[in-house]
């Protein structure tokens, strides 16, 4: 029948919500524990494992409790990253303030959210409502359907083999330099094997509804820790190249306690800097370096945790919210969750948006009803629209308390707070998405968006002149030209890199297309307000790019927020019948096999080898803010706390490349001479020469072979020989030489 009406059905009211006390009286024994070990100055991995995982959860559930969320993995990862939130909050107090007294600060985090956990956790124990083991257990076998149990044995099986093969097959990769195709070529059978046996697995769960939701889910993020985590473990070191960059900011805030803004733009927005060098101090994790491997699949996790939290927020329920979320991880290869304030903001936001679907999420208005009318006319819906949540009297009534929504009003300002002072661009994606939800009625109370819209607005404003001066506010106000400009990249132009960004350009378009046709769907089955609301959320990361290109890498945020959004769409379009089943799994295994061929070519721009970090570590020792570095590459030479003497004059640091510009034909010793002269700051000149950097500038094109021994050889002459190790050769030219 097609809809003429915007008639809106009244679903039934939620019950209460059922509360177990042992997640909160855990949380608080935790945190005692972990104060514990912070008084007795006691070190050691277990210590430093009880303290991060204490500052990591309790802060988080003390705030995310009275919300009364029910769904599990959305909850567990919104607990995290309030919690990292929270964190930020007093080391940010810490680094403006310049009182660095992290140990204490740990300790007084842990004992107030300690005992405000097991406050929460009495008041469970002693509440009318709560479920008790036996009864739960009793459910759990009377909803056990035929056949969980051996598809938990062949699943479980089947899954613990793969971990294994792929375990197996990463230890036996190769840590060196990669050629054209990257990790493609490298990675041994074993691997292969190995992964796709948990990518079988995490199909099966997911097209099989009778598959134990619980292996479905552990099946799922074994394959997002796959994916996202090989490239990790078979690099020496961390990856990519700028990631040395943020371990220097990190490491200059643990060695001084403050930061300077004075220094560059991630002393101004020092949030996910200043959280690293608390977290960091707190575990006496001495080396910044140490943890940044395993941030990526950290990241990969809380983010596919809270795009099925979303999922379920936007209606959908069991294994397609999981299935959403794998498709999301499939269709993120942007591959911004390294160790990065960009990824720290990525999560904030994600949670953010959790928060407002699940708990301020309301009818909508007027306005917001006639629009859901007008695309269920023109799209012909089947059904009339069915509202998202019971009203009565024109007022929403939901099981959501007034502590619930103040709770999560509150959330969502620290959130915004955090996010402003952590990255440049993220916390405007926010605006754009949440200031049209609230003009529509589909948020409440509108006043939230006050604080929303005004938190980044002030934090501009004592930075707006650095920001103009350093990098301009716009580009100009042409989106397409905006999203379309050419990015900063260091990939080397070949075959495989032609195909790589065809690759990812088809990984797009298919999750795009897929995603709506699920739009559509959600319309004609009458879920209107459910379509729009999540075209809108994928479509607003647009705004990036009305003024801005970032050094076109504006695209690539678009297609980052965007992401988690038309991956729920495009589950929408693939749920149901049995012919959707296998478009499901067709989805999924495209999606996966796209992302790993496209993200692993991409590595050989990714590594960085373990001499050249060796010897930057040696050169950070010596470097001071009168001398001048020229290197052939890109060699990591911001890596230590001491960065800043990098960064004090004019042309300090300069590559070949960046030479290339004043010397278009070629650079010759003499040209290297004067370059040498013009940079000259009344210290010594450090020249860096390795193998890896030989090479990958003859791949360029940036000089040719002979070009860069002849350089060599004159610096040899002209200087002295300091370091030769692992095919990197330092060199030293003396001031006044």
């Amino acid at each position: 029948m097609t809809a003429t009406t915007t008639t809106r059905v009244v679903l039934r009211q939620a019950g209460r919500v059922h509360r177990s006390p042992v997640p909160t009286l855990a949380a608080a024994v935790l945190a005692f524990a972990a104060t514990a070990v912070l008084l007795t100055g006691t070190s050691g991995a277990v210590q430093s494992a009880v303290v991060l995982t204490a500052l990591l959860v309790v802060p988080g559930t003390a705030v995310v409790r009275p919300l009364g969320l029910t769904e599990p993995i959305g909850r567990a990862a919104l607990v995290v990253v309030t919690s990292a939130a929270v964190d930020t909050v007093v080391a940010l107090a810490m680094v403006w303030t310049g009182h660095w007294t992290p140990i204490p600060a740990a300790g007084l985090v842990l004992v107030v959210s300690g005992w405000a956990t097991l406050a929460h956790g009495i008041v469970a124990a002693r509440s009318t409502d709560r479920v008790s083991l036996r009864r739960t257990v009793g459910a759990a076998l009377a909803a056990r359907r035929e056949g969980t149990v051996v598809r938990l044995a062949v699943g479980g099986g089947v899954l613990v083999t793969g971990v294994a093969l792929w375990a197996v097959g990463t230890a036996q990769t190769t840590t060196g330099v990669l050629g054209e195709w990257g990790l493609l070529t490298v990675v041994t059978p074993t691997w292969w094997i190995g992964a796709g046996a948990v990518l079988a697995v995490t199909v099966v769960a997911l097209v099989d509804r009778r598959f134990p939701a619980a292996l479905r889910v552990a099946a799922a993020a074994v394959l997002v820790v796959v994916v996202y985590g090989t490239a990790n473990l078979t690099a020496a070191e961390p990856r990519p190249p700028w990631v040395f960059k943020h371990v220097a900011v990190t490491a200059y805030i643990q060695q001084h306690g403050a930061v300077d803004p004075a220094i560059d733009i991630y002393n101004r927005w020092p949030g996910f800097f200043a959280v690293s060098a608390f977290l960091g101090s707190a575990t006496s994790t001495a080396d910044a370096l140490a943890p940044v491997r395993f941030v990526e699949v950290a990241f990969a996790l809380v983010d596919a945790a809270l795009v099925l939290g979303i999922a379920r927020a936007l209606g959908l329920r069991g294994r397609w919210a999981v299935t959403a979320a794998v498709v999301f991880s499939a269709a993120n290869w942007v591959g911004q969750d390294y160790y990065s304030p960009q990824a720290f903001a990525f999560a904030l936001f994600l949670a953010v948006v959790l928060v407002v679907l699940t708990v301020l999420r309301r009818s909508p208005n007027a306005l917001g009803r006639g629009m859901v009318g007008v695309a269920s006319r023109l799209l012909r819906a089947r059904r009339d629209p069915i509202a998202p949540t019971a009203t009565v009297g024109g007022a929403a009534a939901t099981h959501w308390g007034r502590a619930a929504t103040v709770t999560a009003v509150v959330l969502v300002v620290l959130l915004q707070a955090v996010i402003s002072a952590s990255h440049q661009l993220t916390p405007y994606v926010l605006v754009a998405a949440f200031v049209p939800l609230v003009v529509v009625g589909v948020v409440r109370p509108w006043w939230t968006a006050v604080p929303v819209v005004a938190a980044p607005l002030l934090y501009l404003l004592p930075n707006l002149d650095y920001v103009q001066e350093k990098f301009g506010l716009v580009t100009g106000f042409d989106p397409l030209s905006n999203a379309t400009a050419a990015t900063t990249s260091i990939a080397i132009p070949s075959l495989a890199t032609t195909l790589q960004s065809r690759g990812v350009l088809a990984l797009t378009a298919l999750v795009a297309v897929v995603a709506l046709v699920g739009t559509v769907r959600m319309v004609r089955a009458g879920h209107g307000e459910r379509a729009l609301l999540v075209l809108w959320l994928a479509a607003s990361p647009a705004v990036l790019v009305l003024g801005q290109s970032y050094g076109g890498e504006g695209r690539l945020r678009i297609v980052l927020f965007s992401a988690p959004f038309l991956a729920i769409a495009a589950v929408h379009a693939v749920h149901g019948r049995r012919v959707r089943l296998v478009s499901t799994a067709a989805l999924v295994v495209v999606t996966t096999l796209l992302f790993v061929t496209t993200t692993f070519q991409a590595e050989q721009s990714n590594r960085t080898p373990a001499g050249e970090v060796a010897a930057a570590r040696w050169l950070d020792a010596r470097f001071t803010g009168d001398d001048t570095l020229t290197t052939v590459g890109s060699f990591p030479a911001i890596v230590g706390a001491d960065y800043p003497a990098y960064l004090q004059r004019w042309g300090q640091v300069q590559s070949l490349e960046d030479l290339t510009e004043w010397y278009p034909r070629g650079i010759s010793p003499a040209d290297l001479d004067e370059s040498l002269a013009d940079r000259a700051h009344g210290g010594d000149a450090w020249l860096v020469f390795s193998d890896t950097e030989r090479a990958e500038v003859v791949e360029r094109g940036t000089a040719t072979g002979p070009e860069v021994d002849a350089l060599e050889r004159a610096a040899a002459q002209r200087g002295t020989l300091r370091y030769d190790r692992d095919g990197v050769r330092v060199y030293e030219v003396a001031r006044g030489a």
